[in-house]
């Protein structure tokens, strides 16, 4: 019998399923920095306070903290390849 005297590489896949969920997150913060940096924009062009603004933000915000239990439920439904997808 041989021992194992170190932690065994990972495999591919899993390397490659994890670059893919990172990629994923990045995606989101990236979306989210999109959404705040076109705000000052939309402020001028529909004469909207910056109240009425930040509450923009805040709404898509919510809307996403919102989605992340639906997204659990149909990830463990459908398979989370399928709903990443």
């Amino acid at each position: 019998m041989s021992e194992v005297t170190g932690p065994l590489p990972p495999s591919p896949l899993r390397v490659l399923i994890t670059l893919c969920v990172v990629l994923a997150v990045v995606m989101q913060a990236l979306d989210t920095t999109i959404a705040n940096v076109a705000l000052p924009y939309m402020q001028g062009s529909v004469s909207a306070s910056a109240d009425q603004i930040n509450w923009v933000l805040t709404s898509y915000i919510v809307a996403t903290a919102i989605m992340t239990p639906p997204s659990a439920f149909l990830a463990r439904r459908f398979g989370r390849k399928r709903v990443l997808l």
